[in-house]
């Protein structure tokens, strides 16, 4: 599995979650989160404000589902859709997606030009990715 890849789907997967009104995170009830994050995200950058809901679920991956934007998937198995996959362990690409997301709102994104990495302008196409992680 590529790094770069991984690194490229979980910003991919932030930055969609903070250009969304809101986001629900379904998780195994082991994976440790903070029920605080929408406040300490909003505390980062006040123009964001969007209700985060946890929910458990007894599944081997975590789904990301936004409100007004595409979500994803945190896992080893790929998904059947389109959603944007992260192919890691659930507790790390959790750890490392919810990190990403709270570097995008220190550095203002989206309301910032050029913050949100080098492929943020890019168009995203997850199909061709995939192609690429195997």
């Amino acid at each position: 599995m590529d790094v770069d890849l991984c690194t490229r789907s979980v910003r991919e997967l932030a930055r969609r979650i903070l250009r969304s009104r809101g986001v629900i995170f379904s998780l195994p009830s082991h994976i440790e989160r903070d029920e605080n994050l929408a406040i300490k995200i909003s505390d980062l950058s006040p123009s964001l404000y969007f209700g985060i809901e946890f929910k458990t679920h007894d599944l081997d991956n975590i789904t990301v589902t936004n409100i007004g934007e595409c979500g994803g998937i945190i896992g080893i198995e790929a998904p059947a859709n389109s959603e944007v996959w992260v192919p890691l362990d659930l507790q790390t690409g959790f750890d490392i997606l919810i990190e990403e997301v709270i570097a995008l709102a220190s550095a203002g994104y989206p309301a910032c030009a050029g913050c949100g990495g080098s492929d943020a302008e890019t168009t995203w196409n997850e199909l061709a990715i995939r192609e690429l992680y195997y």
